[in-house]
This record gives C-alpha cells, sequence and structure tokens, in this order.
C-alpha cells in the first residue's frame, strides 16, 4: 500500500486495513454475533462503528455464518 492510501480520512476503513485498531470490543462484538445473540453498538461518531461492522461483516462471511 503507498504512503498515499495508508491514512483514510472519514468513511469506512477496508477489511484488514494497516491502519485499523483491533479493539476489545472487536472480540466482544465478535463473540457475541458467533453465537447468534442480539448485539448492538453505540458510539460518538466517527469513532470506528462502520470499520466495525466492515470487519465483522468480512469475519464471519470468512466463516460461514
Amino acid at each position: 500500500m503507498s504512503s498515499d492510501n495508508y491514512y483514510k480520512v472519514g468513511g469506512s476503513l477496508e477489511y484488514q486495513h494497516p491502519t485499523y485498531v483491533v479493539r476489545k470490543a472487536d472480540y466482544e462484538l465478535y463473540e457475541g454475533l458467533h453465537k447468534g445473540e442480539f448485539c448492538y453498538v453505540l458510539n460518538s461518531r466517527q469513532m470506528g462503528k462502520s470499520s466495525l461492522r466492515v470487519q465483522m461483516m468480512k469475519k464471519l462471511k470468512e466463516q460461514g455464518i
């Protein structure tokens, strides 16, 4: 990835983007969704909710869920 595309301002980060920071919430959300639990994500704007959704959707799809 070129340095021009390394950082992204605004919008969701692509799956496994090098600047995506995996948080405790990622593991907790994945576990809940994997178990079929109802999950929700609440946070203020520009805090990574959409990027988290992208990560979870791709990871679950890879698992066949």
